[in-house]
């Protein structure tokens, strides 16, 4: 049978019989722009840069689903590259196996089991051209950036919503669809329905996957994918169960299924990503005691994740506040993943810079509710704008969401805008949509744009610059003080004085609480410049965002 998509479903039909067998074919199909059906292909169809899904009906098998029968899915690409996945048991005899499809053409598709009635099926499917987005990669010419597949620049704006997937967390939906509009682009979730365990992934016994549960973590993950496209998931497995983490190191064969499953249910969804585990203290040796895990655990998890990857999703561990990170050499880190606070100057990317190659995310620092700064819709508009210019990324927090809805304002996934009408929130993420109008309006991205803190006085606290040739961007932080929990915006319009390359140079300058743009006068450079943010009124002063850009001169006339 095949499933044309979440957009645009149409009634599932019977592609082939063979000896009790039944082959389903089934397509992810966000359906963003380009149909998922072709009428002029032989085969199914979905979409570049979407998953396409293969189900597999044995029928009635005897044993445990989940530990007696294992299949893999050979996919061979239209250029002849193959990847092997394993398929998962999803319930009602059915298998499933995905893939992403990141090739435009016709695909064909073999299983592999000692179950007879799992091995060698085989098919074809067509992939489409589309304008989906596709998966986060590190920047083929920027190691510290982002990119998609499309070949775009992801801007890193991060949400903690640990419980987004959580089955028991009622208001989900709008959770995204608010996450959306309020300009995040990178959302944590993690599996655990309890505090920070993850044993609502089992049934008791520990025999058998509860599968209503993950179905449901399938169908939240399916529903963004369709809606919000642009919005990347880090999926945290193992969550903070560091019990469950032992139980992996030591063999146990429910810990390692859990891993195996859920990478072979998502890896191929083009909008996640996988962190190992969460806020877990990483120690070399010693007793393990609390929130401490051996890396050598960590290490092996993540390298059995490595080993299985077939469609080249990123991978990292996020660690201990103030700890850093344990994996930079690790070959299969992709991400150097940090814990810290009060960023605001950006100290612990740049430090990461000079050790590691990779895109560096300061995942956690202060939240609106735990840990608040004095102001949060300066500091959370703060933090973002030194991490971008300091080459890294960086994540806000908001309601308790590591704790289960239950009634009330502060706990559990709700709308970020919801709970700022209600008055939960103080408008913390209020300014991240106008970082978007920024870089959108002005054709911008941060790939190829280096640290330099030191053309603009060296005091991060207060101004921030990356730059190259032709373009120099500084943020101008304009505190009140040097406490980033009790700062302020002063009242002052804030200056800077820089030593401007020869060249002429546009000056814009944008202002990031209200999106506004305001035009300065041409400057030629080869010398030391003062340059004042423009008075909106007397009374505002505040931060501010000032764009330089050299231009070309029109050649002279003869």
């Amino acid at each position: 049978m095949e499933n044309t998509g979440l957009k645009n479903q149409r009634p599932w039909r019977a592609c082939a019989l063979s000896v009790g067998l039944i082959l389903l074919l089934g397509l992810g199909g966000t359906g963003l722009a380009i149909p998922a059906a072709n009428p002029t292909s032989a085969h199914p169809t979905t979409q570049h840069r979407d998953f396409y899904e293969v189900i597999l009906s044995p029928g009635s098998l005897r044993g445990n689903p989940f530990f007696d029968h294992h299949a893999t899915m050979e996919f061979t690409r239209p250029d002849g590259s193959r990847a092997t996945v394993d398929a998962f048991y999803d319930g009602q005899n059915l298998w499933r196996a995905r893939a992403y499809c990141d090739q435009t053409g016709i695909w064909q598709w073999r299983s592999r089991s000692e179950t007879p009635a799992l091995d060698n099926r085989t098919g074809q499917f067509d992939v489409l051209d589309s304008n989906l987005p596709g998966k986060l990669r590190k920047h083929p010419a920027d190691p510290f950036q982002f990119a998609r597949d499309d070949g775009s620049w992801f801007l890193h704006i991060g949400d903690t919503g640990y419980r987004f997937v959580v089955a028991s967390e009622p208001h989900w939906q709008a959770y995204i669809d608010q996450a959306a509009q309020a300009g995040f682009t990178k959302i944590r979730t993690w599996f655990a329905q309890s505090r920070s365990t993850v044993e609502a992934l089992t049934t008791k016994d520990r025999s058998e996957l509860a599968l209503d549960y993950w179905q449901e973590i399938d169908r939240r993950l399916r529903y963004a994918l369709e809606q919000h496209p642009a919005v990347v998931f880090q999926l945290i497995p193992y969550a903070e169960d560091t019990a469950e983490l032992k139980r992996y190191a030591a063999g146990d064969p429910m810990a390692q299924l859990i891993g195996r499953a859920a990478q072979a249910r998502w890896s191929a969804f083009p909008n996640v990503y996988w962190s190992v585990s969460n806020d877990r203290e990483i120690v070399e040796k010693g007793p393990l005691s609390g929130r401490k895990i051996s890396r050598d655990t960590i290490d092996r998890i993540a390298r059995d994740f490595a080993h299985r990857e077939a469609w080249g999703t990123l991978l990292t561990n996020h660690q201990a506040r103030f700890s850093g990170y344990a994996f930079v050499d690790a070959p299969w880190s992709d991400i150097i993943t940090l814990e810290d606070l009060d960023q605001v100057g950006g100290a612990v990317i740049l430090k990461y810079r000079t050790i590691g190659s990779d895109p560096i995310v300061n995942d956690e620092d202060r939240y609106e509710l735990y840990r608040n700064a004095g102001n949060r819709r300066y500091f959370f508009r703060r933090l973002m704008w030194s991490s971008l210019l300091s080459g890294g990324h960086a994540t806000y927090g908001g309601l308790r969401t590591y704790e289960a809805w239950d009634g009330g304002p502060t706990r559990g996934v709700r709308g970020y805008f919801d709970a700022n009408r209600d008055g939960t929130l103080y408008q913390g993420a209020h300014d991240f949509r106008h970082i978007h109008g920024f870089f959108d309006e002005a054709g911008l991205t941060m790939v190829g744009l280096e640290p330099d803190d030191a053309f603009v006085g060296d005091r991060p606290l207060r101004a921030k610059c990356a730059r190259n040739d032709a373009t120099i961007l500084i943020y101008l932080a304009n505190p009140t003080g040097d406490r980033p929990e009790t700062d302020n915006p002063a009242a002052g319009h804030p200056s800077v004085s820089i030593d401007l390359p020869a060249g002429r140079f546009q000056v814009r300058w944008y202002q990031p609480r209200t999106g506004e743009w305001s035009d300065g006068e041409p400057l030629t450079g080869g010398e030391k410049q003062k340059l004042t943010a423009p008075a909106l009124d007397k009374s505002f002063g505040g931060d501010w965002v000032l764009l330089l850009q050299k231009t070309v001169s029109p050649p002279k006339v003869k």
